[in-house]
């Protein structure tokens, strides 16, 4: 695998697993009362603002200093931050448990490693 394959394969795992945090977190924000939804988007967006003010940090450094990688850093901070706060806001939400933790690692491997094996061998 060259290097660019890759970033790919592990911004493949972190796009996936911010999707199927990002469902459930949708799904058990629908089952808590009305009154809650917009508190619970407020601290999401908690969540998601320390990651997305590095990505900012480093998309500007990058263009201050010249850095040519810099796209290949914003390839897996983005996916990165979004399932770091998709994560942390679920937790808002419910009891992690390590049975609810490891299911979504194995549905994360193998969705993820599907994807990767179309877009490298398929």
């Amino acid at each position: 695998m060259t290097p660019i394959a890759v970033v790919e394969a592990v911004a493949t795992l972190f796009w996936t697993y911010a999707g199927l945090a990002g469902i459930e977190w949708a799904v058990r924000l629908a089952r808590t009362e009305r009154r809650e939804h917009i508190p619970l988007v407020a601290e999401l967006t908690g969540h998601l603002v320390p990651a997305m003010i590095m990505l900012l940090v480093v998309v500007l450094a990058g263009a201050f200093f010249g850095f040519p990688t810099v796209v290949v850093v914003i390839a897996i901070l983005f996916p990165a931050g979004l399932a770091v706060g998709l994560h942390m806001g679920l937790n808002d939400l419910r009891e992690a448990t390590w049975r609810g933790e490891a299911t979504r690692f194995a549905l994360t491997a193998l969705i993820g490693g599907a994807v990767i094996w179309m877009r490298q061998f398929g």
